[in-house]
């Protein structure tokens, strides 16, 4: 048992480190296992698939379905909704005012437990508890040939970059404006490198002594960890860091209104829990003024209903204001309603790995779900991806039509 959990869970390489020196991802995968391997009538789990790539949070649900039995019950709670859909036999939904009251629903069945919450009506209990419905039809943003044309194009080089022993290699690649390009990868194969050589703070390898000029671009940067260090409150940073942006009504209407920034501003930023100080930098990031908005990890911290909006805001932004953004998610739901455009990374993580060049949404998805060999199907209710169960009927037929991401409208 515990053997096959280090093979399941990937902590055969990290076996013998102190607990303290463990990264996000690696004390996830170790606290998984120490549940896992005690004999137990139930087993809870709240969010395991934070700091987890894609792979690792379907090995997660794996594990975690593994422990079901005649006598024991498993009770998950996770924001992320492709992984409660693989993971889960039934679905409660909570619903309430945050800090103030909450109310749970009867269990439905796992496809109409997530329906009702994005419809945001409970019908058995006739109850509306969110005024707009969320669905995911995935909308051609760009839309005729003639609008494609007055938009600008920017190319970059095939470039690479060593750091330690692990080696990056980028493939050529072009991108417009109004457009999201969303990278899909492992953790390890350097995707945040990427977006900090586009963002001009790491230089490309030399080849033969020369330099690979990076086209220089104005660049807005959330990163993936949070530090914040500023001592005064949310709107003193606001002012000081995005003070045109944060008076400007649409930017209020836009990007404030809906990440409800309002409420946080007289909090001091030292006090924020994880989701408050996750919208407050992408408030930031969208506020400053720049041509290519790289964004690491936009999900992390926020529950379900917040990534929707936060995956609307960004869209809307990016269209509005005829930008590219570049964005890093392992939401596969998040990153499927963003994309127009997908970067695949490729090889073994940590040692030597290859960004493709961008991809439309569909290719881009099949390559990259032939790697983890799993398959999506969409739901005909409200358009969401949702991941066949694994040597389902649907699950064979895919694969052998080689169509992993399935757009049947």
């Amino acid at each position: 048992m515990k053997a096959e959990l280090c093979v399941d869970l990937e902590l055969n390489q990290v076996i013998d480190r102190n607990v303290g020196d463990l990264s996000g991802g690696e004390l996830q995968r170790f606290a998984i296992a120490v549940v896992a391997v005690q004999s137990a009538e139930i087993y809870m789990f709240d969010e395991p698939s934070s700091y987890l790539d894609v792979k690792q949070r379907l090995k997660a649900a794996q594990v975690i379905r593994s422990l079901l039995r005649s006598n024991s019950y498993v009770i998950v709670v996770e924001h992320d909704l492709s992984v409660l859909d693989y993971l889960s036999d039934f679905i409660c939904c909570l619903y309430g005012k945050p800090g103030a009251y909450g109310v749970v629903t009867l269990p439905f069945s796992v496809r109409e437990g997530i329906n009702i919450f994005l419809a945001g009506f409970v019908p058995t209990e006739n109850l509306r508890f969110r005024d707009e419905s969320l669905t995911f039809k995935i909308v051609d943003t760009q839309d005729n040939a003639e609008e494609i044309e007055t938009y600008q194009r920017y190319k970059y080089p095939t470039m690479s970059k060593t750091l330690a022993n692990f080696k990056l290699t980028v493939m050529e690649g072009e991108f417009t404006d109004s457009q999201i390009v969303v990278m899909l990868g492992e953790n390890g194969t350097g995707k945040t490198t990427f977006i900090r050589m586009l963002a001009g703070h790491l230089k490309p390898d030399t080849v033969d002594g020369v330099e690979i000029e990076i086209p220089e671009f104005n660049v807005s940067y959330k990163p993936q960890k949070i530090s914040p260090k500023f001592p005064g409150s949310v709107r003193q940073l606001l002012h000081k860091k995005i003070r045109d942006s944060y008076t400007h009504p649409q930017f209020i209407s836009d990007v404030m209104k809906p990440l409800q920034i309002e409420q946080l501003m007289d909090q001091e930023v030292l006090n924020l829990s994880g989701g408050e100080l996750q919208r407050v930098a992408l408030c930031l990031c969208l506020g400053q003024p720049a041509e290519i908005y790289l964004i690491d990890e936009p999900s992390a911290y926020l529950d379900s209903e917040q990534r929707i909006v936060a995956s609307k805001v960004i869209k809307r932004f990016i269209l509005h204001a005829k930008k590219t953004a570049f964005i890093v998610e392992h939401d596969f739901i998040m990153a499927a309603y963003l994309a127009d455009k997908v970067v695949v990374y490729e090889g073994r993580p940590s040692v030597e790995c290859t960004a493709c060049t961008p991809q439309s949404l569909v290719s881009g998805m099949n390559r990259f779900l032939s790697h983890l060999d799993i398959t999506f199907r969409r739901d005909p209710t409200n358009y969401r991806p949702r991941i066949n169960k694994m040597d389902s009927t649907k699950d064979r037929e895919q694969k052998a039509a080689g169509s992993y991401y399935y757009l049947d409208d």
